[in-house]
């Protein structure tokens, strides 16, 4: 890691944070015409990923099933594909899990743009080169030779 004093200070845009929302916030910086974006964060290099490193990466979306997520997964063949149950994730389902989760302590508008837009974020993120993943040995369980995939 550079020492501070050797970082180049210059930048058009700072992003302070190395999650998914400083990522977008760097993203649309340079898409607006920012000629240097940096993005500076206090974690250690191998835990770069804001939250998500926590997480293993897992990301809640809203979906219509399988056929819905395929085009932006990198780690299910068109052979695999066939052995995958994901029922579709609802809006209404998401907005239980998110009231359970928070205990009904959340901010209702914050939260439905989060609900409304979670799909588009994701199909977003996708094109702009984050990898995506089926979690295969966190999410779901085999029964009778198929995954069964449960939640969002």
């Amino acid at each position: 890691m550079p020492s501070q004093s050797s970082v180049n200070s210059a930048a058009d845009v700072l992003v302070i944070g190395g999650g998914n929302a400083g990522f977008t916030a760097a993203i649309q910086a340079a898409e607006a015409g920012a000629g240097r974006v940096v993005i500076i964060d206090k974690c250690p290099e191998e835990w770069a990923g804001g939250n998500s490193f926590f997480t293993a990466g897992a990301f809640r979306t809203v979906h219509n099933g399988t056929a819905d997520l395929l085009p932006i997964v990198n780690n299910v063949t068109a052979e695999m594909a066939k052995l995958v149950d994901l029922e579709p994730y609802t809006p209404a389902e998401f907005r239980k899990d998110i009231d359970r989760v928070t205990s009904g302590r959340t901010d209702p508008e914050l939260s439905q743009a989060l609900i409304e837009e979670s799909n588009a974020a994701v199909k977003w993120l996708a094109k702009q080169g984050i990898r995506f993943q089926l979690s295969f040995n966190r999410q779901a369980y085999k029964v009778n030779g198929r995954f069964k995939f449960w939640g969002g």
